[in-house]
């Protein structure tokens, strides 16, 4: 009778510590995006521009937290896509994402301000693609934007948007 309920004491612990180990493993997985601290999308005020006009892309970030946030320093970069490949950039772009050119010197960083997200609210900054790219070359064009999450530190994509730009009419 005792090595009965030894055995049966023995199943019964093995059966807590499982479950409890499954219970503990279930409590860390979170779904995707609902750690975040802000939500981030872009829009175009339209999708065709001739060529010489600027596409502004609109970032909006939404303050999913109860504090307020700061984006400080290098905290986004903005991806353009043709129908050839990327674009070529300009000194600032380059400088954004680390790819300077042999003998080019960076831009005066010191005049960076800082960007406040109020706590609950939303932001939406302005880029003006032609600070980054060169456009100059009729054709269709992906945008997205990669913002980087206040408080993780993780690089959080927009959703992508469609653009062209128009030669001139003959």
């Amino acid at each position: 009778m005792n090595a009965f309920l030894n055995f049966a004491l023995r199943i019964i612990a093995m059966a807590v510590i499982v479950t409890s180990a499954s219970s503990l493993g279930a409590q860390s997985v979170v779904p995707a995006g609902q750690t975040d601290s802000i939500t981030v999308s872009i829009s175009l005020d339209k999708d065709h521009f001739p060529v010489g006009q600027s596409p502004r892309v609109l970032a909006t970030m939404i303050n999913r937290t109860d504090r307020d946030l700061y984006l400080n320093g290098n905290w986004y970069r903005v991806h353009i896509d043709g129908e050839n490949g990327e674009p070529p950039t300009t000194l600032s772009q380059r400088m954004t994402t680390g790819k300077l050119l042999p003998g080019e010197a960076r831009l005066r960083e010191d005049e960076n301000g800082e960007n406040f997200i109020p706590a609950g609210n939303s932001r939406i900054e302005k880029f003006d693609v032609e600070d980054l790219y060169d456009l100059s070359a009729p054709g269709k064009y992906k945008v997205f934007v990669d913002i980087k999450d206040p408080l993780s530190g993780k690089w959080l994509r927009t959703n992508t948007v469609q653009f062209e730009i128009q030669a001139p009419a003959q």
